[in-house]
């Protein structure tokens, strides 16, 4: 007997269902097909919302980008009327601790090589979550976001901050001894190193 076409919010729902499938490790064995059966609809039903299972991947990871964008905003929107470098810290520290939070997710939004211009809402998302960073690096230059010094050493700050993401998300780390790990906030400290 054929599934019904009908469901409450379909996109909604496999989105959700994909994201999960992520989080057991199976980007690679995901597919339409079992996403339509997770939640309970005909494979053709899928369609209606993706032509594709590069379209929901790459939908995916541009939610991916808003969840980061307003992860970093709600760091910044909590330390209220503090310092500009402590704004930029804080953005640094949401950034590690997302990535920390979600690696599947993670591993997607930065995994879309060769993708960049092929999908407007992608492309939208990253640049909307790059330009926070901007904006602190800016606040802390005292300079205008278009300042090509601002977004030169945001570019150096995103990453300082990635780069502990993915080198912690691997497990690198764990190979040094304790006593020379760092924590997330001692990188995000490093820095000020970079805008100077």
């Amino acid at each position: 007997m054929k599934k019904p076409y009908h469901h409450g919010n379909l996109r909604a729902a496999l989105l959700e269902a994909a994201r999960a499938r992520l989080a057991e490790g199976a980007e690679a064995t995901l597919s339409l097909r079992d996403l339509a059966a997770r939640v309970g609809v005909s494979v053709n039903a899928t369609y209606r919302h993706f032509d594709s299972k590069e379209a929901l991947l790459m939908e995916l990871a541009a939610e991916g980008f808003d969840a980061l964008r307003a992860h970093m905003l709600g760091a910044v929107a909590q330390l209220g009327a503090a310092d500009t470098i402590e704004r930029l810290h804080a953005t640094g520290e949401a950034y590690v601790h997302f990535a920390q939070h979600d690696p599947a997710l993670f591993q997607l939004m930065f995994g879309r090589e060769g993708r960049f211009a092929e999908y407007e809402r992608f492309r939208q998302s990253a640049e909307a979550a790059f330009a926070v960073v901007v904006g602190c690096v800016a606040a802390v230059q005292q300079v205008a976001m278009d300042e090509p010094s601002a977004t030169k050493a945001a570019i150096a700050a995103w990453s300082l901050v990635h780069g502990f993401a993915i080198l912690s998300l691997g497990g690198y780390l764990e190979a040094l001894p304790e006593a020379l790990r760092p924590n997330v906030r001692e990188v995000v400290k490093m820095l000020e190193v970079s805008l100077a």
